[in-house]
Parts: C-alpha cells; structure tokens; sequence
C-alpha cells in the first residue's frame, strides 16, 4: 500500500516580523526647494543659509500689481488691477492714490524724460497722460489691450493685443502702426543701447529687434508661448526670459470672446470701481479710497462676469519657463529653466541676474556660470515685476499686491520649514539629526510637529521644544503618520550657519498579514510519481485505484 502525506504552504503579502527603521533625509537643492523659506536662502548646491532680509516696503488695495515705473526723483508708479488703479510710491515707501480708471486693469506705466506719466489701460485700450493726479486721454488707438509701454526718445511705443502691432505715438498723440508682427499680443518691449526696439510676442514667443518701420528682424523663435521680460546690456547681450506652461495665468482675467449674440463679453473679476479719489495716505500702506462710486453708465457694455476662456495646459516634464541669453553675434544660451515655476521678470544687481517666479514670489540669482540660489520667499502668489533702487532690489507682487525690499546685508534670524513628509502609516519618530558649520556667534535649532491629516491645522501637534545636537535629539512629536521640520538661524555678528543636510529616522508601525493563496501539494515516498494538486486540476489516484 502506498502512502501519502500533504504539506500546506501559506503565501503571506505581508511578514508579522517587527518594521525596519526608515529615514526621511533631506540634502539636495530639489530636496529643500520644497519647503517654506524666510530670511533664508538654497543655493544651488543644496546648502541653507540666512539671506537678505525681506521686508514689506509699500501695500496696496488691489490684488495684483501688473507694472512699475521710475520717475527722475525717485518715486515709483504702479499699475494695477483688478479696480484701474495707479499708485504713486515715493522712496520711503509712503504711497498714494493717483488716478482710478474707467477700465479695470493697468497693464502698462511708463514715465517721460520730463518725469510725465502714462497710463495705458484694458480691456479698452487706451493711453492716458497724468499731469498732478489729472488725467486726459493721451492716444485712442482702437485696440483692445496695451500690454507694454517703452519710451524712445519722445516717441512712446506701445504694445498691444489681440492683432500683435506695435504702435509708435508722437508727443502729440498721433499713433501709427510701427510693426505687425502677425501674433496675437506683443507681451513686452525694452529699447537696447543703441536705441533699436526689441519686442516680444505671444503665442509663439518671437522676440523681434525693430529698426525702423516695418523693419524687424527675429532674435530668437523661443520654444515657450510668451516672451515676458526683456533685458538688454550695455555689451550688446540681451537677457529674456520666456513663458510656459501656465501662460494663460496672468491674463485669464482679462481676455474677451465674443458670445453668441455677437457682443464681446470682457472676463474681468467683479469688483466695485472707483472714480478718483486725490487724497493722499501717508505711511507704507495704500488705504482704500474714501468713497466709491459706479462706473459711467458708458462702461456699462463691459461685463465683469467672471468666466474664464483660455484654457492652461500643463504637460509633465515640459519646460515652463526659461532665461535665455542672445549675445551681440545672435547665438543663444539657455541659462536657467525650469519645469515647475513659471518665470515673470529678470533684472541685472551687481553683475548677477535677477529673477522672480510665481511659486510662493520666490526670488533668485543666477550666477554666471547658471547657477541659481533662491535668495528670497515673499510668500506671495507671484512676484510679478522687479526693480533696482538704491536702497534695495523690490519686487511687486500678486494676489496681494504689495512692493517688497530686500535689504541689504544678511538678515539676523530667519527659518525653514521642511516640506511635509508622509510616512504612510502611524509611525514611532526617532531620532532627527543634521550636518551644519556654525560659525562662532551662529546657531541653528530644529523643532518638529506631527498630525494625522496631510496638511498641518490645529489637530496637529504644536511644535515641539527647540533641539540643538547636531549629533542627534530625540523626536518628541506624537506617533502620527505625518512630519514636518522647521529649522531656525540666527547669528549675532554677521557670521551665518549653513545647514547641509537633515534626516529623521523613524518606524512604521507593523501591519497584520493577508492570506494572499493557499498551495496544496501531496508528497509521495521515493520511488513513486510526485503529483501536485491545484484548485484548478483533478485529484491523482493511486496503482490500487484507492482515492489518494
């Protein structure tokens, strides 16, 4: 008689067996690029470090902060929107209404070699001339936005949308078409040192050197939508930077369709407008205007219903944004990309490039040798427009429109908060340890906090007690499934702490098995036919005919 034994084998997804220790490190530029930053600066080496300090320098009503203007004594003019307004700042910050116009938005200011003002606004494009807080119209040119204003001369030249021309009007206000470019929008203008027009084009970002009318000659086909900011040098070098990505985001408010009727229906925000108000607030605050009142029954063929109509298309992996360098010969070096900020002005500070972003109103320096260092966080949705000063480089923000400076020298404290970090499940904290040079008179110090839900609120933990042993200090947050770092500096006489890299250690906390299959065999004695059994597959029998 033949014998038969079975053997049951169970396949287990997951092991009973205690989790291994896991580490969350941070030490790389990509790393860090992630986190909240104030006062404190990334190089592109991945090294945190104080930086400038970022202070606000003037606030304003309006949201968004669209373009800045010098004038000859100092004084700073700001167009914005989304209420028509124009702003005057004088250079210790104090502001004051100017002129609130009919149209919602300021795209453009530019300002006279006498220090006249111009103001052009949309989506009724029109130019007017502001003498003491009055305002007359300039130049009707019978286009739908002025997006750019540029001064050559005594010549105004003026960019405008949805046909692409570039118009030339003479101190008189006699405009003339200069240049179609046959694209949508001309997006940006700047004169170079020898006085040629330089002009950059929407959607197939075209930047165009203009040298007489209806001369121009293609600089650079850019493989990005808008040309945003031009910048040319006195060598003949002219900086640009391109825009990709979310092209659509800083205009989505304002483009017009027409609707079925035929009408043009204008996708401006719905706000209240006011007519000029010609006091003055005195301050770093730009106060609400005393009084509001409707607009003239003549805007009433503008709809403000807000209805966005270009779509914004972000494909992974595709550029955003770029800053290209054209040298006097025309050759072209791509000096800084990247594939999740959107770039949205450039301007030179102590032989460096300077340029703002719309993640957090990040600014950064570009190095000649395209090294970038993240050099300020304003916190603001976007950092539209930059100015040199000689107080300090100032950057004009959206979403909350204020001016902000960055001092010079490095700031005495600032912090980083690490981005947070999702160990999955409910997880023991370790140990959290960095690498760091501290010189004599700089300290750093590590707080942490932990919650259950992704992102930090008030069911989260608070932060803990400052942690000061490079070598490694126990985390005292609460078993949770998220973690978050926050690193303080602070230095008394100059000298500032650098931090390299940051690790926490932690355990998920174990799982029970699943029972993923069941394996069923019958093993025979030496000798005899080893069969296997499956669910699928009929039992074996034996020689005797016995059933196995």
């Amino acid at each position: 008689m033949i014998r038969h034994s079975c053997q049951l084998a169970l396949a287990l997804a997951a092991v009973a067996c205690a989790s291994t220790t896991t580490t969350w490190e941070m030490n790389s530029f990509q790393d860090f690029l992630k986190g909240r930053f104030s006062n404190v600066s990334l190089s592109r080496d991945g090294r945190l470090s104080l930086a400038s300090r970022v202070e606000t320098f003037c606030s304003s009503d309006p949201p968004e902060i669209w373009s800045v203007a010098k004038a000859p004594d100092g004084a700073l003019y700001l167009g914005t929107g989304h209420k028509g307004r124009v702003y005057r700042v004088d250079p210790k910050g104090r502001g004051s209404l100017v002129w609130t116009s009919e149209q919602p938005e300021v795209f453009a200011v530019a300002v006279d070699s006498k220090g006249v003002l111009y103001a052009a606004t949309s989506p009724d494009g029109r130019i007017y001339r502001i003498v003491n807080g009055n305002a007359t119209e300039f130049s009707n040119p019978g286009v739908r936005y002025v997006w750019a204003l540029a001064f050559a001369g005594d010549d105004l030249f003026v960019g405008t949308g949805d046909q692409g021309k570039v118009l030339r009007v003479t101190p008189d206000g006699m405009a003339e078409v200069f240049f179609e470019s046959g694209q949508q929008n001309i997006t940006s203008l700047a004169v170079d040192s020898e006085g040629r027009l330089l002009a950059g084009s929407d959607p197939n970002g075209i930047l165009y050197r203009i040298t007489a009318k209806n001369k121009a000659f293609v600089l650079y086909d850019a493989n990005l939508p808008e040309i945003r900011s031009i910048l040319p040098t006195g060598d003949g070098t002219v900086y640009v930077a391109a825009l990709g990505g979310s092209t659509a985001k800083r205009t989505a408010n304002v483009y017009g369709t027409a609707n079925s009727a035929g009408a043009t229906v204008y996708t401006v925000p719905s706000t209240s407008v006011t007519v000029t108000d010609s006091s003055v607030q005195s301050g770093p605050d730009l106060k609400q205007p005393k009084a509001d009142s409707a607009r003239p029954a003549a805007q009433s063929a503008v709809s403000s219903t807000v209805t966005p109509v270009i779509a914004t298309v972000d494909v992974a992996g595709v550029e955003r944004s770029a800053i290209y360098k054209i040298r006097s010969d025309n050759t072209v070096e791509t000096m800084w990309s990247s594939k999740e900020e959107n770039i949205y002005d450039i301007a030179p500070l102590d032989n460096r490039l300077m340029f703002s972003t719309d993640v957090q109103g990040r600014i950064y320096r570009l190095a000649t040798d395209r090294k970038a260092t993240l050099i300020a966080q304003t916190g603001e949705g976007e950092a539209l427009r930059l100015v040199n000063t000689p107080d300090g480089l100032l950057a004009a923000t959206g979403n909350m429109g204020r001016l902000y400076r960055l001092t010079n020298g490095a700031a005495a404290d600032g912090y980083y908060e690490a981005p947070v970090h999702d160990a999955n499940t409910v997880a023991r904290w370790g140990r959290l340890s960095w690498r760091a040079e501290l010189p004599s008179g700089s300290k750093v110090a590590f707080r942490t906090r932990s919650g259950n839900s992704a992102r930090p609120d008030s069911t989260w933990s608070d932060w803990s007690d400052p942690m000061t042993t490079p070598g490694g200090s126990a985390i005292k947050s609460p078993n949770a499934r998220y973690l978050q770092w926050r690193a303080e500096f602070a230095s008394t006489n100059g000298a500032a702490p650098i931090i390299d890299s940051v690790s926490a250690a932690y355990a998920p906390q174990n799982t029970p098995p699943s029972v993923r299959s069941i394996n069923v065999s019958t093993v025979q004695k030496a000798g005899t036919i080893t069969a296997a059994a499956s669910p699928s597959a009929p039992r074996t029998s034996g020689s005797s005919g016995s059933r196995a």
